[in-house]
């Protein structure tokens, strides 16, 4: 409580599990704050402060829903800072390197590569993404989850599924 009697009215985005808490700049005496409906019953107030609530909910379900259309992997950081107006995309996925990595050998073919050599490369980046998507049920994975079990179960896919040695 502040000098005033009043609390920080605060907001938690929860994503499988993972909760992001913050601070959304606005007060309320605790005995005008309905905890069961998350709304405030503030005499003279003209349901301004409900209003700038539903204002911020709305901006949080909207920066969900932009990330969530973008196929990408994300989590509930991911959703804080798009609230905010900032870049989700700081970290790297998978298939974005393979991207880079292959559009770098593409240009090298010839030269240091062969276009046998990028046309393998293509292909690991093809098997890649379909074991994402059947083991992870997702369209790309995250670097920085990226686990020695990950890479096992690639290989295991590699041998068993695809034949590959």
């Amino acid at each position: 409580m502040n000098k005033k009697g009043h609390c920080p009215i605060r907001c938690r985005i929860t994503y499988f599990k993972k909760r992001k808490e913050f601070s959304i700049g606005l007060f309320i005496n605790p005995d005008y704050w309905n905890g069961k409906k998350q709304t405030a019953s503030i005499p003279d107030d003209k349901n301004y402060l409900n209003n700038q609530l539903s204002l911020i909910k709305q901006k949080v379900n909207q920066a969900f829903l932009f990330i969530q259309v973008n196929d990408t992997v994300f989590d509930v950081n991911d959703i804080y800072l798009k609230f905010l107006g900032k870049n989700t995309k700081n970290n790297k996925t998978i298939l974005e390197l393979f991207e880079l990595h292959n559009s770098k050998v593409k240009k090298l073919i010839g030269k240091e590569y062969t276009e046998s050599t990028y046309k393998k490369f293509k292909e690991a980046k093809m098997h890649t993404a379909n074991f994402i998507k059947s083991s992870y049920k997702r369209n790309d994975f995250l670097l920085e989850k990226l686990t020695l079990k990950f890479l096992d179960d690639l290989d295991y896919y590699l041998k068993s599924s695809k034949n590959h040695k």
